[in-house]
C-alpha cells in the first residue's frame, strides 16, 4: 500500500510540475518562415526571436518585429523603431518615429520632428567620434529625378541635396563610410537549393552572395559543404582586395586560377612558394594568411585585445605557421574558433559556408565579432551571442 501511495504522490508532484512548465513553454507561437537561422515569435501582445534549434535568442518584448534580411530586423520597442541584430544588439538604436531603408544599408530616419540619413556603419569623425550622414533635415525623401530615382535631402535655411540611387555606393564612399566599396543592394537576394532559412549559415551565404563576393557553381546551389581549394581562396583574396583598393583584377586564365595566382603574387598576398597546389583543399590556417594579407583585413581596426587573442585560442601558439594572422582574423573580429574556447583547428579545411562567414565579415564591419564585449563596446560591432552551431562562429 505505502508503495501504491508513493508513486500516486510521484505522479501528482510530476503532474503539478508540468502544469506549471507548460504554460511558459507555450506562451509564445512561431511566425511566418525561418529566414537567416530566425524566426519571429509572439505570445499575442509582443514579438521576439527564436534560433533554429526552438530557442528563444532575442526575448519577447517588442511591438513590431520584421524577418531578418541580411543581417538585420526592423523592430519597434516603446514607440520607437530600431535594427536589429542576430545577437540581439542594436545596430540602430530604437529612437526614430519611422525608419526606412533606402538601399545599401542607408535608412531614412525620423526623430522628434526632424529627418536623418543614416547608415548602418557609421562614419568616424575627426574627433574620434561616430557620425551619421545627415541630420536635422525638415524632409528627406526618395524621388524620381532627371536620371532616375534620389534621395532629396531638403533644409529650411540651405540647398538641398540630391543623391542618385545609382550612385549611392560611391556617395557613401565619398563620404568615408568605412568599407563602403562593399555596398549591400537590397535587389539582390540569394535563393539555393540547398541552403534553408534555418542553416546556420543562411545569414552568411545571404551576404557572400549579396557583396558578389561567393556564388554557386551555377546548377541552382550554393554547396556549403564543400570545402575550399587553395585556387578558389586565392580568387576570393583577390576579389576582396581589388574591390577594397579599386586595383584592376579580372577573374580566369588557364587554368581557371591562372589570374587569381597571378594578382596575389603582383600584390604580396602570396609569395611563388606559399603553395606548391592549386587544386587541393586548403586549410584553416592556410586561409588566414591568405585573408590576412589582403587590404580589407589589414586596414581593418582591431576590435580584440591582441595580447588577449595570443593568449587565449588554446591550439594555435606564438611561433606556429600563421599564428600571427590567425590572430589577426580574432583580433579583428573576423572569426572567433569553433567553439566557446575559441578553437581555430588550423590543420583541418573548411568548408564553403564557414568561408562565407569569413568573408561577410570582412566585408562589412558590423558583422564583426566582439569576444569580450564591455560597456564601451562599439554597439555596430558583432558581439559574441547566442551560438546557432559550433561551426557557425568559423
Amino acid at each position: 500500500m505505502k508503495g501504491t501511495f508513493r508513486k500516486l504522490s510521484l505522479l501528482l508532484s510530476l503532474t503539478l510540475i508540468f502544469s506549471l512548465i507548460a504554460p511558459a513553454a507555450l506562451a509564445w507561437e512561431v511566425k511566418g518562415s525561418y529566414t537567416e537561422g530566425m524566426a519571429t515569435v509572439s505570445d499575442g501582445s509582443a514579438w521576439g526571436y527564436v534560433n533554429a534549434s526552438g530557442i528563444v535568442a532575442i526575448p519577447v518584448r517588442f511591438e513590431e518585429a520584421s524577418d531578418f534580411s541580411l543581417g538585420v530586423a526592423l523592430v519597434k520597442e516603446d514607440g520607437k523603431y530600431g535594427l536589429l541584430r542576430q545577437d540581439g544588439l542594436f545596430l540602430l538604436e530604437p529612437l526614430y518615429d519611422s525608419l526606412t531603408l533606402v538601399d545599401c544599408g542607408v535608412y531614412i530616419a525620423q526623430r522628434e520632428g526632424a529627418w536623418e540619413l543614416l547608415s548602418v556603419v557609421p562614419v568616424s569623425g575627426e574627433d574620434g567620434a561616430s557620425h551619421q550622414l545627415y541630420t536635422g533635415a525638415s524632409s528627406i525623401t526618395v524621388e524620381q529625378g532627371t536620371n532616375g530615382k534620389e534621395i532629396v535631402i531638403r533644409w529650411a535655411d540651405r540647398d538641398s541635396v540630391h543623391i542618385p540611387l545609382s550612385t549611392l555606393p560611391q556617395t557613401l564612399y565619398g563620404l568615408k563610410v568605412p568599407f563602403a566599396a562593399f555596398s549591400l543592394r537590397s535587389s539582390r537576394t540569394a535563393s539555393f537549393s540547398d541552403v534553408s532559412g534555418k542553416d546556420w549559415f543562411d545569414l552568411w551565404v545571404d551576404l557572400a552572395y549579396n557583396l558578389r563576393l561567393m556564388e554557386g557553381p551555377g546548377d541552382g546551389t550554393f554547396q556549403p559543404y564543400n570545402t575550399l581549394t587553395v585556387g578558389e581562396a586565392l580568387k576570393m583574396a583577390a576579389v576582396l582586395d581589388s574591390t577594397y583598393s579599386g586595383r584592376r583584377f579580372t577573374s580566369g586564365g588557364d587554368p581557371w586560377y591562372t589570374n587569381a595566382v597571378n594578382y596575389c603574387l603582383t600584390n604580396g598576398i602570396i609569395t611563388s612558394s606559399t603553395f606548391k597546389s592549386y587544386t587541393r583543399p586548403i586549410t584553416r590556417a592556410e586561409l588566414a594568411l591568405v585573408l590576412a594579407a589582403t587590404a580589407p583585413v589589414r586596414n581593418a581596426d582591431d576590435i580584440n585585445d591582441s595580447s588577449r587573442v595570443a593568449s587565449s585560442i588554446p591550439d594555435v601558439s606564438s611561433g606556429d605557421f600563421a599564428a600571427s594572422s590567425i590572430y589577426a582574423m580574432y583580433s579583428k573580429g573576423i572569426v572567433s574558433g569553433s567553439d566557446k574556447q575559441l578553437t581555430y583547428r588550423p590543420d583541418a579545411v573548411i568548408t564553403r559556408s564557414e568561408v562565407a562567414a569569413m568573408v561577410a565579415r570582412i566585408a562589412r564591419p558590423e558583422q564583426r565579432i566582439i569576444l569580450w564585449p564591455s560597456s564601451d563596446s562599439s554597439t555596430y560591432y558583432h558581439a559574441a551571442g547566442t551560438q546557432f552551431s559550433a561551426a557557425s562562429t568559423s
